[in-house]
């Protein structure tokens, strides 16, 4: 399991929140990804100097140039700019005056929580058991707590029988009150109820479990998809779950499997009882969905690409065969094709998707694409191919240990950040996108993305097995970090695809470019690329950086807050219903916009960021 640093954050109203981050990440990067603002503004890229947060313990030393762009009572303070301060080991932070908490991130309790809580425990006092007139226990508890449902199990009847003698006084009991209507447990402690968050994406998986009378989260737990063994990728998996005898069940046991071993760990991480886990809330994309339940995927192999089920369903954990049995199980709904429940969560956490123009994107192996004119919305996916995610090139890795997530120009060489107390291993998603800006703005790529002859005369590019290949990182142990021309190409091809994805749906909707107020990254690639690249490169549409907003895992906290308030489940049924589905495959201008989005193309003059 990848070595993850615990970042305490300590929020303006005094709660604090739990973020895990990768050795090596910088504050910025991780504070951004937990739904929180810094104050910056330049996307963690060292120009504003306006992220600043008081570092109460840990981080990388105070570096000569972050001292110079700091005052003297702030260093005294403990004052940082995130963006230079590297984690390497925990870290205690605080956001209060100097940078405030504006989004509602996977993490702790707030102050003035705005939903009602959904458990309750509220103490009651019934009768003694009378030797003359004797009533159950469980008729006393009715009469104390009417207009309730009880609904106790066995197991707490018989611990409540065992307090129950004749001639014994008033029992004072602590029941606990789920949903303002059922009574679930009775006991003589306050009894704990805890719901869990499942996000199932194509590569990784993601827990974190919730305390449903609180709000705040108590653990949080993230795992590859092992399910990878048989695909990278949803397609192949399709195609193994259809053309293998009991292949679907062997995907989905796998599946059941990683998530009962996450459960484990996390309720063990907690230091608490699985019995009190009362309801799961799962978001994934709708392949996944369907590998989950079980159900046939078979639709989705061939148009229209469309599953057996798109609204929400419900199962017990026993049905599904997920631990423990007794919880409720709510599969949130879909929207269509392949845009999926992840989507609609995703989409929860914009406030202001009725009332504002904007764009939605979740760039991974598939993308998701949505597009909101002042709440009409429009939605598409397509298949990017696994190169955001370093799958499939040559120096291609995921984020982690070694992986360079950053790449900048200095003078006519490259900089990189890499992650980890490590040398670099490889790029990611975001330092590909970086690299491929940076070789476009020195002129070392040309418009059709072919190495050029100041690239060879600056860098150093040679002949490799799949012809030119541009040498970033000297040899090291008989290796050198190289990025070749097929690289650029496949990158290349899965730009293309997404932009012509959120250009049809901007013409679908009649939108101008222009009139976009934001963009919105979902998901940890989107989490960590810059902008300013992305537009450069062609990736986003033409639109100032400013009005680009990070969301970091968005299904995650999305099924929080489906999961912490019902009638945001509803609200999710009536987004998933509402949305306009556009099939990209059938649409005639995919093909020529396609072909037109391979080439680079040039930022107009005058272009601010």
């Amino acid at each position: 399991m990848q070595e993850q640093v615990l970042v305490t954050v300590k929020l303006p109203d005094s709660s604090t929140e739990n973020l895990w981050a990768i050795p090596g990440q910088n504050l910025h990067e991780i504070l951004v990804s937990g739904g929180l603002d810094t104050g910056g503004s330049c996307g963690g890229y060292k120009h504003c100097r306006k992220c600043k947060v008081r570092v109460l313990a840990g981080g990388s030393p105070l570096e000569e140039e972050e001292r110079r762009h700091l005052l003297p009572e702030e260093i005294k303070n403990g004052v940082r700019l995130a963006c230079y301060c590297q984690v390497n080991e925990p870290v205690q932070v605080e956001l209060d005056s100097v940078a405030e908490a504006t989004k509602d991130g996977f993490g702790g309790a707030r102050k003035g929580y705005r939903y009602k809580p959904r458990a309750e425990n509220r103490q009651v006092y019934i009768p003694g058991l009378d030797p003359q007139k004797p009533v159950a226990i469980q008729k006393r508890l009715q009469t104390v707590l009417p207009g309730y449902q009880l609904q106790l199990d066995t197991a707490n009847l018989n611990s409540l029988a065992a307090l129950d003698r004749a001639g014994r006084p008033a029992i004072e009991l602590s029941a606990l009150i789920m949903d303002g209507q059922r009574v679930t447990r009775v006991g003589r402690d306050n009894q704990p109820a805890l719901g869990m968050v499942l996000d199932l994406g194509t590569t990784s998986l993601f827990a974190g479990l919730v305390d449903l009378e609180t709000g705040s989260t108590l653990a949080v737990c993230s795992k590859t998809n092992m399910q990878r063994v048989y695909g990278a990728d949803v397609l192949s998996r399709l195609t193994y779950a259809l053309q293998e005898v009991d292949g679907l069940n062997r995907l989905r046991q796998v599946l059941i499997n990683n998530l009962n071993t996450m459960i484990t760990e996390i309720f063990a991480q907690a230091g608490l009882d699985p019995q009190a886990l009362y309801h799961v809330v799962v978001a994934g994309n709708p392949v996944m969905l369907h590998f989950f339940t079980g159900v046939n995927p078979a639709g989705f192999s061939a148009a229209p690409f469309w599953g057996v089920f798109s609204g929400e369903l419900q199962f017990t954990g026993e049905e599904l065969g997920l631990e423990p049995g007794r919880a409720l199980i709510s599969v949130l709904p879909q929207i269509g094709g392949f845009v999926g429940a992840d989507t609609v969560a995703g989409l929860l956490t914009i406030a202001n998707r009725n009332r504002e123009n904007f764009l939605f994107m979740d760039i991974g192996t598939n993308g998701e694409v949505v597009v909101g004119k002042k709440g009409k919305m429009w939605a598409a996916s397509v298949a990017a191919g696994p190169a955001f995610e370093g799958g499939g090139i040559s120096c291609g890795m995921r984020a982690g240990p070694g992986a360079i997530d950053r790449v900048w120009l200095e003078g006519e060489s490259l900089g990189f950040h890499v992650l980890g107390n490590t040398g670099p291993r490889g790029l990611c998603g975001s330092g590909l996108i970086d690299l491929v800006a940076s070789l476009w703005q020195a002129g070392y790529v040309d418009e059709n993305g072919t190495f050029t002859d100041l690239a060879r005369e600056k860098m150093t590019v040679r002949e490799g097995p799949e012809g030119a290949e541009m040498v970033l990182a000297e040899e090291e142990q008989g290796s050198a970090l190289v990025f070749t021309q097929e690289d650029m190409r496949r990158l290349q091809l899965a730009q293309a695809a997404i932009r012509t994805a959120s250009d049809i749906l901007l013409e679908e909707a009649d939108l101008p470019v222009g009139k976009l107020e934001r963009v919105y990254l979902a998901g940890t690639f989107g989490s960590y690329l810059n902008p300013l690249s992305a537009v450069a490169t062609g990736l986003l549409p033409l639109v100032e950086v400013a009005r680009v907003r990070n969301l970091g895992n968005a299904a995650a906290r999305g099924a929080r807050e489906a999961l912490l308030a019902n009638e945001k489940r509803a609200e999710a049924t009536r987004l998933a219903e509402g949305i306009n589905y556009v099939e990209l495959a059938l649409h005639p201008s995919f093909n020529p916009g396609f072909i037109k989005n391979i080439n680079l193309s040039k930022l107009p003059e005058g272009y601010s960021s």
